[in-house]
């Protein structure tokens, strides 16, 4: 990101500049895409509601906002969630879009803001960061939006012991996972990474 922000601030010359934006919009694109194509392959836990399904799309996000900087990683999410809402029919009225574009971006935004390449520490204090911002924000999306829109009015103590039984712990579940598959994937294309950065 150093790299890309010098470029970027320094830059004189408008013909690079719009280079420069041209390949950001191309990256963005090409790793929405994948995301997007990622997002579709869901699998529930063991031992949590079928209905509570992990995927590895938030990764791609994670390497985007690596090379491109923690708001590509937003944009990412925002495009991913966009396609599933606009190409599929989830059957929830984009309120699950919705929630996963909160929960995504609670992710992988406090990670890419906190992680440095080659940096064990920051990976390690970024991670914990996302997963616990992430669970928080998926216990709030599912107080006060997801249980009232599918459940109707539900009785505050019948909402926590749902948010406690399942929601918090297959959220901290999916985070560890999800980060231990990032954490491959950087390691895996650490010099696709450095090329494209």
């Amino acid at each position: 990101m150093e790299k890309i922000s010098k470029f970027h601030i320094h830059g004189t010359n408008s013909g690079k500049a719009e280079r420069f934006n041209t390949m950001y919009l191309v990256k963005i694109a090409l790793l929405s895409a994948i995301a997007y194509i990622i997002f579709l392959f869901e699998f529930p836990l063991p031992y949590f509601p079928p209905f509570l399904e992990i995927d590895f799309s938030d990764t791609v996000a994670i390497l985007g906002g690596i090379i491109l900087g923690p708001m590509a990683a937003v944009i990412i999410q925002f495009i991913k969630n966009l396609l599933r809402l606009l190409l599929m029919n989830s059957g929830t009225g984009g309120i699950g879009e919705l929630a996963n574009l909160l929960v995504g971006i609670a992710y992988v935004l406090p990670f890419c803001l906190i992680f440095r390449r080659n940096n064990l520490k920051r990976f390690i204090g970024g991670s914990v960061a996302a997963i616990l911002i992430m669970t928080v924000t998926a216990g709030l999306v599912n107080y006060f939006i997801n249980i009232p829109v599918y459940l109707g009015s539900t009785p505050h103590a019948e909402k926590m012991n749902m948010i406690y039984s399942f929601y918090i712990p297959f959220n901290l579940v999916k985070g560890v996972i999800v980060t231990i598959v990032s954490y491959a994937a950087i390691k895996a294309f650490r010099q696709v990474i450095n090329k494209l950065q």
